[in-house]
């Protein structure tokens, strides 16, 4: 059976083995971050609503949200080692694995999303806004 006949949507299966993949990366025995691993499988959920609704015909299409998704679970995990985080600190790391064409939106972005879903606390003092790890 092909997988475009057990896909509900094209790029599913990808989305899928990109989830796996990320977990492999942030699940390890000996300092597994389950939040972490919440906030991808609340991502993947969202995602999947995504993409079923916007019911993405092409494969660059479907491998964008993933891609987001990994990209959001390696800066969290960068985060949960420490500091305070501004946009454009996420930019310069970026730049440090090789990601290229993302920008000061992009990190804003990325830092919203973390934000939101509870695993960021966004602080505003004196005109500078800067994220934290939720609970550090």
């Amino acid at each position: 059976m092909s997988p475009a006949a057990v896909e509900a949507y094209p790029g599913e299966l990808e989305m899928l083995r990109s989830l796996v993949r990320t977990l492999r990366v942030v699940v390890r025995e000996d300092d597994a971050l389950m939040g972490e691993v919440r906030l991808l499988l609340w991502q993947h959920v969202s995602d999947e609503a995504s993409a079923r609704i916007q019911g993405k015909s092409s494969r660059a299409a479907a491998d964008a949200t993933p891609t987001d998704t990994n990209r959001r679970a390696r800066l969290l995990h960068e985060i949960s080692l420490g500091g305070r985080w501004k946009s454009g600190d996420v930019v310069r790391w970026y730049a440090t694995q090789g990601l290229t064409g993302l920008g000061v939106r992009a990190a804003r972005r990325d830092l919203a999303v973390l934000r939101d879903s509870g695993r960021l606390v966004q602080h505003d003092v004196k005109g500078v806004r800067y994220f934290t790890l939720s609970g550090s």
